[in-house]
């Protein structure tokens, strides 16, 4: 658990779970290297995917840097609003952003009541120099089960700093939101071929209609859980998720509109898929609100480092 004012100690059990990672590619990958894939296979596979994370991620390690971009205030000024004032003002935007970067020691833990598994964090350093944890004004963080509210907001309470215009957490981990067994929270369609980089993959749509994992936002401790859609990117050699996308829009007024999107990358290590990079933006209307590029390096369980 991270504590504002004592150093925080990461407690990072071992893998409890063996996982036997091999060549073997499962029976819907092999079909997939020979002809496009249906969107059966995909979600067999993307089921799969979701179920092998959650027994190898538990106890990675890394360095996080996040590069942030905001206008200060702006979303919290919004939900503050009552609707007749959002009908009847005109909400002008600061031509300013603020620019900070945050590089912590990041690791991937269950935690709370629920062990759900987090992203737990020690700021080492933000613009420069180390600030001690305030309190937390507005964040966002994926849902993985309702009961685990109270141990994401103190989180990210303490990984939100009085410099910082808004936090994210736990981003990472949005594989788990497409375990087999929540496949039904969701519609899924297979929209295209495209190609990352120089690998070919299939792209599936999905849409949240039921469930409560999801988006929770958290305003001056109000929890707030909003229904996702977006995209998953999977290669079509194996037919591993390399790639996550995650859409809400939230209605303040006729008038405006908050957008959030984000964007998860995933790349092959010894320790299976780990997360490359987040992009999380917020808009207003059209207008960006606020960005957060999230990359990760070093990833390690104890002793041995993987660049």
């Amino acid at each position: 658990m991270i504590s504002s004012s004592p150093a925080l100690i990461f407690v990072v059990g071992s893998l409890m779970s063996s996982v036997a990672i091999g060549s073997e590619l499962p029976d819907s990958a092999v079909a997939a290297s020979r002809t496009p894939p249906d969107l059966a296979a995909c979600l067999d596979a993307l089921a799969q995917a979701a179920s092998t994370f959650a027994l190898t991620a538990p106890g990675l390690m890394a360095t996080e840097t996040l590069e942030q971009r905001g206008r200060r205030g702006t979303i919290d000024l919004l939900k503050k609003a009552t609707p007749a004032d959002l009908r009847k003002s005109t909400i002008h935007l600061a031509e300013e952003f603020r620019d900070h970067q945050v590089i912590s020691s990041w690791a991937l833990h269950p935690a709370g009541e629920g062990h759900a598994l987090h992203e737990i964090r020690q700021i080492e350093s933000i613009d420069s120099k180390v600030i001690p944890a305030t309190e937390a004004r507005h964040a966002l963080t994926i849902g993985l089960a309702s009961a685990d509210d109270k141990a994401k907001r103190e989180l990210l309470e303490n990984f939100e700093q009085e410099e910082l215009e808004g936090a994210v957490v736990d981003f990472s981990q949005i594989l788990l939101l497409f375990s087999r067994g929540r496949h039904s929270d969701y519609s899924f369609a297979r929209v295209r071929s495209d190609s990352l980089g120089d690998e070919a993959v299939s792209v599936i749509s999905y849409r949240q209609v039921s469930g409560e994992e999801g988006l929770t936002a958290f305003h001056d401790r109000k929890e707030i859980h909003e229904a996702i859609h977006g995209e998953i990117w999977l290669r079509n050699g194996d037919l591993l998720p390399v790639r996550i996308t995650m859409n809400t829009e939230e209605k303040l007024s006729p008038k405006y509109t908050v957008r959030t999107q984000a964007q998860v990358d995933y790349t092959p290590s010894p320790y299976w898929l780990i997360p490359a990079a987040v992009t999380h933006q917020q808009f207003l209307n059209s207008d960006v609100v606020m960005e957060n590029h999230l990359h990760y390096a070093d990833f390690h369980r104890a002793d041995r480092i993987v660049p």
